[in-house]
């Protein structure tokens, strides 16, 4: 009996080895996928396939208020309905992206063209909506989930292809896709002229079909994948190997093999969901401060043309307005992606900065309605909101291992949704209770300060816990 009793004492520390070990082969496995990285090829097409996704899903976001002012107007619509919307549109990128989770196990271009599908169903139904209280189907929770499955397909496979490049091809990307946009305001006033309300939603759902071709040039490189295959194969191996030594002619160690599966189960889901990284406390922090200046920026240029609108500017100067923003957008954008390609750049900083400047220039900005300050601010803006555009998904793929992102950015967009969803009906209705934009756009300036606050106290608390371990 001591000795069964010593056996099973044993198996089980075994076990309890082999799951110290993990982190271990994870870190191995990483590291030979940047060997790996071809920097290159195929990747460029795969950047590509990203440009015109992000174009035809997202381009005409920031002309929200030339597109549904009016229709707002017409039928007394409230915008509380218009930022619910958008933090429907938030929570649903999470769940879309934890959708891929589960399809991605077999292909990531299938889950790219699922979440297409599901997108294009949600743009060509915005355009039969009688009222803005029909957008958080429509555009939250099909456009959200749809989307919420393409953006981590895209990052996912730009991370397969680049790790030394990788900055200076993200912002490369954005920069380019900044370019198109910077036209889209002007593109939309014409349309909304010419076509009227239901003819540019037309418009726009049919630029949406442009994410199948963006989605179909998503694949992997075979290597790297095999590589990684290899990996998990021999760490699974190596894992019930351990586990099963001196096991098998033990009747009594039955039911330790019967727990044993449940956790194995358990670490499946645990792996699947990517919940280990909610043990990381540097990642929580990243999310907490990310969230809220992405809702925050995001909202920001949704709404803005409807301040502009609110100061008496005409349509033709409101759209020069974003214009002007989104021409200082791929301004930015050029000016990270060549500063990158000739040095490394910590993106976590360029993050914080960013934000900071977001929020002082901001609050300057609602300090006057005259064109040319306006106009001003919109040029700093638009670089702020560049920077904070690319460095974004990078401050994450950046702390997290390759093979994790797809499961840690989901957790992010899961942050990101919540924050959206709880904070975007206040927003509306800081709006409608006041009847004026300023006030919600101050309270949108303040969603700024976790990050700017929490990120600093990571920063002393890590730098006095390394002081106490040397010492």
């Amino acid at each position: 009996m001591e000795l069964r009793t010593e056996s099973i004492t044993t198996q089980l520390n075994t076990i309890s080895v082999a799951r110290r070990q993990f982190p271990v082969i994870q870190c191995s496995a990483a590291l030979e996928m940047e060997e790996t990285a071809p920097e290159g090829g195929w990747g460029y097409i795969a950047c590509f396939g990203m440009i015109i996704t992000f174009i035809a899903g997202m381009g005409h976001i920031n002309s929200f208020g030339l597109i549904y002012n009016d229709f707002i107007n017409e039928t007394n619509s409230t915008t509380k309905y218009l930022t619910t919307a958008h933090g429907v549109f938030g929570m649903m990128l999470a769940v879309g992206g934890l959708i891929l989770n589960l399809v991605s196990k077999k292909s990531l271009r299938l889950g790219g063209f699922i979440g297409a599908s599901i997108f294009c169903v949600g743009s060509f139904s915005t355009i039969f909506i009688t009222n803005t209280n029909q957008l958080p189907l429509t555009f939250g929770i099909l456009q959200g989930i749809g989307f919420g499955m393409m953006v981590p397909v895209s990052y996912s496979v730009l991370n397969h292809y680049f790790v030394r490049k990788r900055t200076s091809v993200m912002s490369a990307c954005k920069a380019l896709q900044g370019i198109i946009l910077m036209w889209y305001p002007q593109l939309i006033k014409n349309m909304v002229t010419n076509y009227g309300f239901r003819g540019t939603l037309l418009v726009i759902s049919g630029m949406s079909l442009h994410t199948f071709p963006g989605m179909a040039v998503m694949k992997t490189n075979a290597v790297m994948r095999n590589t990684i295959t290899a990996n998990k194969n021999h760490r699974d191996k190596d894992t019930v190997g351990d586990e099963n030594v001196d096991l098998i002619n033990d009747n009594t160690l039955l039911n330790i093999n019967d727990k044993d599966k449940k956790k194995k189960l358990r670490l499946r889901i645990y792996e699947t969901f990517a919940l280990k990284m909610l043990q990381d406390p540097v990642y929580l922090n990243i999310c907490l401060g990310q969230s809220f200046v992405n809702f925050s920026d995001f909202t920001f240029f949704m709404l803005q043309p409807m301040l502009l609108f609110q100061y008496g500017y005409s349509r033709t100067q409101v759209a020069i307005c974003i214009s002007i923003g989104a021409g200082a957008d791929v301004a930015g954008r050029f000016a990270l992606a060549i500063v990158s390609s000739f040095t490394s750049i910590n993106t976590r900083i360029i993050y914080y900065i960013a934000s900071l400047l977001t929020l002082i220039f901001r609050i300057a900005m609602l300090q006057t309605q005259q064109l040319i300050w306006i106009e001003i601010s919109m040029v700093l803006l638009g670089v702020f909101h560049a920077w904070l555009h690319v460095t974004s998904p990078l401050v994450i793929s950046n702390h997290v291992a390759r093979e994790d992102f797809p499961g840690a950015y989901s957790l992010f967009l899961l942050a990101t949704g919540t924050v959206n969803l709880t904070l975007s009906p206040l927003i509306g209705l800081i709006k409608d209770m006041y009847e004026d934009y300023t006030p919600a756009f101050y309270a949108l300036s303040a969603c700024c300060l976790p990050c700017l606050i929490f990120w600093p106290v990571e920063y002393i608390w890590k730098t006095k816990r390394s002081i106490l371990m040397q010492t």
